[in-house]
């Protein structure tokens, strides 16, 4: 199976549990993988036909603006916003990485949906 990933692109976001967790954007890492074929554009070479990243990193900083107490909920609307757009044979994969109020350096929750 093929996939086109954007690692770990860096959104803004108001998320957390408490009130002061949510009370200021934080930086959240998400990386989002299409579960698709890639062999047409590999042998075509067109832009029109592939993956437009700058496209999915619009549609990734519009989610964020919308404030949330999970991480899940986060990387279903993510995944869900991307099912709609793209017309993915295999899916899409979804992978959020936050920096918790507690001593951990992080926490990540990975979906798959198609």
């Amino acid at each position: 199976m093929d996939s086109i990933r954007l690692e770990k692109y860096r959104l803004q976001t108001k998320i957390g549990c408490s009130a002061e967790e949510r009370a200021n954007p934080q930086e959240i890492l998400v990386t989002i993988e299409f579960l698709h074929p890639t062999d047409k554009v590999a042998e075509s070479d067109r832009l029109d036909e592939a993956v437009d990243y700058m496209e999915i990193v619009e549609v990734m900083k519009e989610i964020a603006k919308t404030e949330r107490w999970t991480i899940e909920r986060l990387a279903e609307d993510i995944a869900s916003a991307t099912l709609q757009r793209w017309k993915l044979e295999d899916g899409v994969r979804v992978t959020v990485i936050k920096h918790p109020p507690i001593a951990a350096d992080s926490v990540s929750l990975t979906i798959e949906r198609s």
